[in-house]
């Protein structure tokens, strides 16, 4: 009641005087110190994370996620530069389907692909979506890999007919708690050369929300 009749007030003087009292906006406004607290993590726990996939030893993985469920052990191919998700395909990384352990190499670990092949690598690292969860779909993010690496593609699915390229037109929608298992497709003739190093970027969008 009090702000109706405070609006049909100011209606009554700019009738009079509209050319001298201007709008009645603030010109400046300073609210003083104010408090913000950021921490920065890992990977595999941040809001949007990337992590190894889960390796079912009956333990709690810190760097586990949810689309290996044991079943593979591609999340070998994952490691942790600086808390940064890398994957390492190389001779420095050996690795074996025979491997429990996603952090330490095989002696029976190959070194590379082979000359003019095509590997799929299914469910080697997870998106997962951390964000807070306030109800009505608030939450939920589009998420995709940006990517330009001649002879790579990322993707969902794990077998032949529903492997998905994982780019921004087919984008997976994940609300908070859920998690996406990204593959890795290598086709050796198209690559750059036999030693590669390269980047990819990870997106995840409010739908309609950006930037």
């Amino acid at each position: 009641m009090e702000r109706r009749k405070f609006v049909i007030g100011l209606g009554a003087l700019a009738s009079g005087a509209a050319a001298a009292t201007g709008t009645g906006a603030m010109s400046q406004f300073n609210s003083g110190d104010r408090a913000i607290e950021i921490e920065t993590v890992g990977d595999a726990s941040a809001y949007i994370a990337l992590q190894r996939p889960s390796i079912d030893t009956g333990d709690e993985d810190p760097n586990g996620g949810l689309s290996d469920n044991g079943d593979t052990r591609n999340g070998n191919f994952v490691e942790y530069d600086g808390d940064k998700l890398t994957l390492d395909f190389t001779s420095d990384n050996p690795t074996s389907a025979r491997s429990g352990d996603p952090e330490q190499g095989n002696s029976l670990g190959g070194d590379g692909v082979n000359p003019d092949s095509t590997y799929w690598f299914d469910g080697t690292f997870d998106i997962m979506n951390l964000s807070n969860n306030s109800g009505s779909g608030v939450g939920e993010v589009d998420v995709w890999i940006n990517e330009s690496i001649d002879g790579v593609t990322f993707y969902t699915g794990s077998s032949p007919g529903n492997r998905t390229r994982l780019n921004k037109a087919n984008a997976k929608q994940l609300s908070p708690g859920q998690a996406v298992g990204v593959g890795v497709k290598i086709d050796q003739s198209d690559l750059s050369g036999d030693d590669v190093d390269e980047s990819f970027q990870v997106v995840a969008e409010e739908q309609g929300n950006g930037l």
